[in-house]
């Protein structure tokens, strides 16, 4: 009897590591994909790539975004719509990511940071924007995919400041 209660306890324990172990190497490859989809969605905004930066997002009604200069677009349809006006009206441009996190909840990835954008007119200074964002990616269509996303830039001190 004793051997056997053995037995299970290390069956258990042996199963509990296995699946924390596995959970974490689920995790790091959630990461990686991750950093990889802004990556992905960085180099294409700053080559003004509309379908490279329309892959990184869910094609789906569903989908959101909270853009810094629109209330909110809902749908793939909608964001291709406002990035492919916004590119053509634009300026030269850089984007950087300043700071990043992604952290895995569930079977989402949360992610967010700070990024800095420069953009060049033909006449006169660059102008230079800083801001935030939050993101959701999930796994659709057997990738992962942006299915919400939200960049703003916070508003200056008050004068005086």
């Amino acid at each position: 009897m004793k051997q056997l209660l053995t037995f299970c306890l290390t069956g258990i324990v042996a199963l509990f590591l296995f699946f924390g172990i596995a959970a974490n190497q689920s995790e790091k490859e959630l990461i990686a994909a991750a950093d990889a989809l802004d990556k992905q969605f960085f180099d294409a905004y700053n080559n003004k790539d509309v379908d490279a930066l329309m892959a990184t997002y869910w094609n789906s009604p569903e989908m959101v975004s909270y853009p810094p200069d629109a209330m909110v677009v809902k749908g793939w349809a909608a964001n291709k719509e406002a990035m492919t006006q916004g590119f053509a009206a634009m300026p030269p441009l850089k984007l950087e990511l300043l700071e990043s996190t992604n952290r895995v909840e569930g079977s989402v990835v949360i992610g967010h940071g700070k990024w800095r954008m420069t953009v060049t007119p033909p006449e006169g200074e660059p102008a230079v924007m800083e801001g935030r964002y939050t993101d959701i990616k999930a796994n659709r269509d057997g990738k992962l995919l942006y299915i919400l996303d939200h960049a703003s830039v916070p508003l200056p001190p008050p004068p005086g400041e």
